[in-house]
């Protein structure tokens, strides 16, 4: 069934906190205490949320992760694809030649418009949402 990757609720936990941070750097080991996540783990999702540029890593003793930009300009699809790299919903719409069906298969192109209707979806659900929501729960 599809779901969110314990990776991109920890990402999305990591972003909405920086956000909340504003300009402060923010490290690994704060976060996964704040969170009770695994900062094994977490400290590969940052990775990954780096190098797609979503944050910035900051080097040095006093060093950590900073948002790149506002939750305002950001959606749930970038978070996806950086954390868990392009959505297929299934495998063959990546590498056809896995699919012993694919030239005969009667569902191949009703799949991928369902998965190209997702992937607009994820494209336009912005995260900005995930903070409206967030502070009307702490009200």
């Amino acid at each position: 069934m599809l779901r969110l990757s314990k990776r991109v609720e920890y990402a999305l936990m990591a972003l909405l906190h920086m956000d909340e941070e504003a300009d402060q750097v923010v490290s690994v080991a704060e976060l996964a205490d704040q969170y009770d996540i695994p900062s094994d783990m977490l400290g590969k999702v940052m990775q990954a949320l780096a190098r797609s540029g979503l944050v910035k890593s900051i080097h040095g003793a006093h060093g950590g992760y900073q948002l790149s930009t506002s939750l305002d300009n950001l959606v749930l699809g970038d978070v996806l694809e950086a954390v868990e790299g392009p959505f297929r919903l299934v495998k063959c719409q990546e590498t056809p030649e896995s699919c012993d069906q694919y030239k005969v298969c009667p569902i191949r192109e009703p799949v991928l418009a369902i998965q190209n209707q997702l992937l607009d979806y994820l494209a336009s659900f912005e995260l900005k949402t995930f903070r409206e929501t967030s502070k009307s729960k702490k009200i």
